[in-house]
């Protein structure tokens, strides 16, 4: 057991070892459901224990949820060897949507009816989660447990920033923002830090599970000021049909920079599928200004969103040079990822079934960067597409064969205590 997996299985153990929460029923045997967790936070570790079962009789472990968007489940059988005890994170299961052993794999293998992605948001983000597990053995239920989830948007507040709030910082790029329009959202902890922050701008590309939204309020909650900048715009369009353009990111970034709480030389850029050149672009293009950059699953080169030339930037009114899709990586001019003065965080995985040449294009961008310190460079064997997903959230996996989707747990899992972590080293003191 290496990487993420080892991990996740270490903090269950010592999680257990300093939390338990216990079932409201036990059968006659005595048998117990336990969960070790830090927190209830819907993306945070988890891990499930079973004790006091009948050793040598499979048990099923099924986890079951109401929302308001409809009924969740997930279902696991496992072997009770002749203790009667069962570590969903170190155990593997006889059957599962999960191969290998997972302490939160009946969290992020939920499944539920088909959602938009604003009903995602609404659930996920938005939404608090009550869960209740049970035990069988022989047909006959011998535990249950219930299992309280806080969206991830507790302990936030957002604010919606019109181009008002630009125009007032008097910056020249702001004067071509209609007042009235909605340029981003402000994500902010709650209470708010009193010490300098480092900041991120979300470039929010086209609706996926990996939304500004979801990585927005994941990122708030630890105590960084966020400011989700849609990418495509306006609200409605055909996605990519509409690009932004570097004058707005300017704005937003003298507006941002210039808030108490921001640190205005420790601002990074986050972007995920066909916002990651975006973030990139900014990063590489803007040093001075932009501190370090997350991306994941993308193409470390602007490329064009059709092969008719539809561009991702526009500056000055004109759309910036792009490349063609299809055209191949050593013919296409990678974008200066040696300009960035700090962290470069990117990710891709192996298995990227929407972008399957993913992790050719962290490579290329590893090759521009060069080895500095504080970069990091995932490459998740087996992991799908949507790797920037918050951990523990069912989103983009139940539709994937159980080895990827649990790959692309691992990777979400990895991804993030990067973001966190290079994040939580910029705070200076």
């Amino acid at each position: 057991m290496t990487g993420p997996r080892l991990l996740r299985a270490l903090v269950a153990v010592v999680a257990f070892a300093a939390v338990l929460s216990g079932c409201a029923s036990a059968g006659a045997g005595g048998a117990r459901i336990q969960f070790s967790r830090f927190g209830d936070g819907m993306a945070q570790p988890v891990g499930v224990l079973l004790t006091g079962l009948e050793p040598g009789q499979p048990v099923v472990v099924t986890a079951r949820a109401h929302a308001g968007t409809g009924d969740l489940s997930s279902r696991a059988v496992y072997a009770v060897p002749p203790d009667g005890r069962v570590q969903l994170w170190s155990q593997e299961p006889i059957s599962a949507p999960y191969p290998r052993p997972d302490g939160a794999g009946l969290l992020w293998s939920l499944v539920g009816p088909s959602l938009s992605q604003r009903q995602l948001e609404r659930q996920w983000v938005y939404g608090a989660l009550d869960l209740r597990f049970t035990a069988e053995q022989g047909g006959r239920v011998v535990a249950t447990a219930d299992l309280n989830r806080t969206p991830l948007a507790a302990g936030t507040s957002d604010r919606e920033i019109l181009g008002s709030d630009l125009i007032g910082t008097g910056a020249p790029e702001s004067s071509g923002l209609a007042p009235s329009a909605q340029v981003g959202t402000l994500v902010m902890s709650v209470p708010t830090p009193v010490e300098l922050r480092p900041g991120v701008i979300v470039v929010d590309g086209d609706a996926d599970g990996g939304s500004g939204a979801f990585a927005a309020h994941e990122i708030a909650a630890a105590g960084f000021p966020v400011f989700v900048l849609p990418a495509f715009v306006p609200e409605g369009r055909i996605a990519g049909s509409a690009a932004l353009s570097v004058e707005t990111f300017d704005a937003s970034l003298n507006w941002f920079s210039s808030l108490p709480i921001v640190d205005a030389d420790r601002v990074f850029v986050y972007g995920t599928g066909p916002s990651s050149s975006l973030a990139l672009w900014f990063a590489s293009h803007e040093p001075a200004r932009v501190h370090g950059v997350f991306a994941a699953s993308g193409a470390t080169a602007m490329q064009c969103t059709s092969e008719a030339g539809s561009p991702l930037l526009i500056q000055n009114g004109l759309p910036l040079p792009c490349a063609n899709p299809d055209r191949t990586i050593a013919g296409t001019d990678l974008l200066p990822l040696q300009r960035v003065s700090g962290p470069v965080v990117l990710a891709c995985g192996t298995a990227d079934r929407l972008l399957p040449t993913a992790c050719d294009w962290t490579r290329a961008g590893e090759r521009v960067r060069g080895t500095r310190d504080g970069d990091a460079f995932l490459y998740a064997r087996g992991a799908d597409h949507e790797i920037s997903t918050p951990p523990e959230l069912p989103i983009g996996l139940s539709e994937l064969p159980p080895a990827t989707a649990q790959a692309t747990e691992d990777a979400r899992v990895a991804f993030w205590q990067l973001v966190l972590a290079r994040l939580a080293g910029a705070i200076r003191p």
